[in-house]
């Protein structure tokens, strides 16, 4: 599998403090079945958490030198998880944000309150660059999951979502846990990812257990293109497949579909 939104560099944001954790972190990610990780710091305007690019790309080759001399089957890429604001365009054309593994691809992460005002111009503006935009975690934003209409809008302006593993385990609590299984079953979760910090808590050591849920909700084939397909894609700079919609009948037979969309119960 690959992990395109992952917190493994050491000393550049709320990730791992040394070297040696974000070792153990790769090889946790082996053990969880990953070839490939992407190292998306925080990069927050205005904030202590504004990593350079060449920082984030000298401590990938750094953490990449120490994983082949322990042998540990795991490569990072370099990547950011961007916030949200008006000017995230004219700092992709600088140069000053790198895209997912090299890719045209930004990641940009949902507040975890509301949308910003404006939010559609922020992406029609990154489009316009040549951006191709994916929101993270956006089952965790308070606005959306308590108004899942808004993601209509929102996959409609052409912006692709990456929902979290342990969503889908209620590791972010049952709204998260609801908004991710609308958003699987709606074929909107285009990639999921880990969005590892540490080797204890946010750690890719439950993937397969969240993968087995997705697995059960949606079908193998929907949860291989969000776990393996996409990322890969995204690697590649190619375009993202739409998983396949959740079909009424298979909604039906799975109890949290009736709680989440509303078929009775």
């Amino acid at each position: 599998m690959i992990d395109i939104h992952s917190h493994i560099l050491p000393g550049i944001d709320d990730g791992p403090s040394t070297l040696e954790e974000s070792v153990e972190m790769g090889r946790l990610y082996a053990e969880a079945g990953f070839s490939r990780v992407v190292a998306t710091p925080h990069w927050v305007p205005g904030t202590a958490w504004m990593p350079g690019r060449d920082a984030v790309e000298r401590g990938v080759v750094a953490l990449n030198a120490v994983l082949a001399k322990k042998q540990i089957g795991v490569r990072v890429y370099a990547g950011m998880e961007i916030a949200m604001d008006a000017g995230l365009g004219k700092l992709f054309v600088q140069g000053r944000l790198p895209g997912l593994a090299g890719s045209s691809y930004l990641l940009i992460e949902a507040p975890f309150q509301q949308m910003p005002a404006g939010w559609e111009q922020v992406f029609l503006k990154l489009k316009g660059k040549g951006c191709g935009v994916i929101l993270a975690h956006p089952e965790r934003c308070g606005q959306l999951a308590a108004d899942p209409a808004m993601f209509d809008a929102v996959v409609e302006a052409g912006v692709f979502l990456q929902v979290n593993y342990d969503s889908f385990l209620g590791g972010y609590g049952r709204q998260a846990a609801d908004t991710a299984f609308y958003l699987a079953g709606r074929g909107y979760a285009h990639c999921l990812a880990t969005d590892s910090h540490d080797t204890a808590y946010r750690y890719p050591g439950r993937v397969q257990k969240a993968r087995e849920a997705v697995e059960k909700a949606v079908g193998d084939e929907a949860a291989d293109v969000m776990a393996r397909v996409n990322p890969g894609r995204v690697l590649a700079g190619k375009g993202l497949h739409a998983p396949t919609p959740v079909t009424e009948k298979r909604r039906r037979k799975i109890p949290w579909w009736r709680r989440v969309m509303g078929y009775g119960g």
